[in-house]
C-alpha cells in the first residue's frame, strides 16, 4: 500500500509577497511522493504524479477534491498537458515509457516507448510535438503530438534531466545534468545548434516571457544561471538557496520562483534585475511547483519526511 501525501494549498493574491502558511484553505490526500503537476485549462484540474503509488491523482480546483486516481507506469516523475489534443503526458521513469491520459475520461488512451530512464516532457505548441529526457540514453526522444507516434531521437549530453520551450524561437532546451551544459535544439529539424556551458547539476529549466530569458537551476552549485533566449548565451548566475531542483515563472507578477530542497526555501528572482528580491523558509522539502491561473496559486508539491509531505504555496 503506498504512503499518503497531504496537499496543503495557500491563497495568495497576486503579486503578493507574504509568508507561507497564512491562509491554509483545503488539505488535499494525494499518493506517495508528489513529483510533479500540471494545470489543465479545458477542465480546470491538477493532475499529480504520484512516483512511489503507480499513479496519477486528479484534483478538482473549483472544490479541491480528488476526483481519480490513474494507474500509470513505475515511478511517473514528469508530467504535462497537450492543449491540441486534450491529453496529458506522464513519463515513467522505469517503464521507459510515456502513458497518454485522455483529459475528457480521465482513462490512460495510449503508452509510447522512449529511451533509458525519460525524466521530463516538454510540448512544443508550433508542431504539436512532445519532447522526452531520457536521462540513461543522453537522448530526447521526439512524439508526434497528433498521432502519438514516436518520431525522432535527439543526442544530446551526459543525463539530460530538464527541458524548456522558447516560444520566441521554438527552440527547446535541455538541462544535461553531469556535462553542466544546455543544450539548444532547433525544433524546425530536431538538430543541436548550441551548448550553453552552466554551473554543476543543471536540474531545472523556465522560460520568462517577461525578458525572453532562460533560467536554469544547478543543483550542484546553489546557483541559477540565466541564458539569453534570444542569442543562446550566458549572462550570469544567481545565487539562491542549497540544491535548487525546481523552477516557476508566476505571470502574475513575472518573477520566477526556485525550490531549494536542502534550505527549504523558495527564492524568489526579480525578473527587472535577475536578482533575488526574497527568500521565503517553508515546511518540508519543496520538489515541485505549479501556477494555477484558475485561482492565482502557486503551488509547491513536496514532503516531509520522504513518505509524508505537503504543497504549500508562494506568491
Amino acid at each position: 500500500m503506498g504512503f499518503l501525501i497531504t496537499i496543503l494549498i495557500i491563497a495568495l493574491s497576486p503579486g503578493t509577497k507574504k509568508a507561507l502558511g497564512d491562509s491554509v484553505i483545503a488539505t488535499i490526500t494525494v499518493g506517495a511522493s508528489p513529483q510533479a503537476l500540471v494545470f489543465n485549462p479545458s477542465n480546470n484540474n491538477i493532475y499529480v504524479a504520484n512516483r512511489d503509488s503507480r499513479t496519477v491523482s486528479v484534483i478538482d480546483s473549483t472544490n479541491n477534491a480528488v476526483v481519480k486516481n490513474i494507474t500509470v507506469g513505475s515511478f511517473p516523475e514528469s508530467i504535462i498537458f497537450n492543449q491540441f489534443n486534450n491529453s496529458t503526458y506522464v513519463a515513467n521513469v522505469i517503464s521507459n515509457t510515456i502513458s497518454i491520459i485522455n483529459s475528457s475520461t480521465n482513462m490512460i488512451t495510449d503508452e509510447v516507448d522512449v529511451g533509458m530512464d525519460p525524466v521530463a516532457l516538454e510540448f512544443n505548441p508550433s508542431n504539436s510535438n512532445i519532447y522526452v529526457a531520457n536521462r540513461g540514453s543522453g537522448s530526447v526522444s521526439v512524439i508526434d503530438g497528433t498521432n502519438n507516434s514516436l518520431i525522432d531521437v535527439v543526442n544530446v549530453g551526459t543525463s539530460p534531466i530538464a527541458l524548456k520551450f522558447n516560444p520566441l524561437n521554438s527552440n527547446i532546451y535541455v538541462a544535461n545534468h553531469d556535462s553542466a551544459t544546455v543544450s539548444v535544439i532547433d525544433t524546425t529539424d530536431n538538430q543541436v545548434v548550441s551548448d550553453v556551458v552552466v554551473n554543476n547539476e543543471p536540474t531545472a529549466l523556465e522560460f520568462n516571457p517577461s525578458n525572453s530569458d532562460i533560467y536554469v537551476a544547478n543543483r550542484g552549485s546553489r546557483t541559477v544561471s540565466v541564458i539569453d533566449g534570444n542569442s543562446s548565451t550566458l549572462l550570469g548566475n544567481v545565487a539562491v538557496g542549497t540544491e535548487p531542483v525546481a523552477l516557476l515563472y508566476n505571470p502574475s507578477n513575472n518573477n520566477v520562483y526556485a525550490a531549494n530542497v536542502v534550505s527549504n526555501s523558495i527564492s524568489i528572482l526579480d525578473s527587472r534585475n535577475n536578482t533575488i528580491s526574497e527568500t521565503v523558509s517553508i515546511k518540508g522539502i519543496p520538489l515541485a511547483l505549479e501556477f494555477n491561473p484558475s485561482n492565482d496559486v502557486v503551488y509547491v508539491a513536496g514532503t516531509l519526511t520522504g513518505t509524508e509531505g505537503l504543497v504549500s504555496v508562494v506568491g
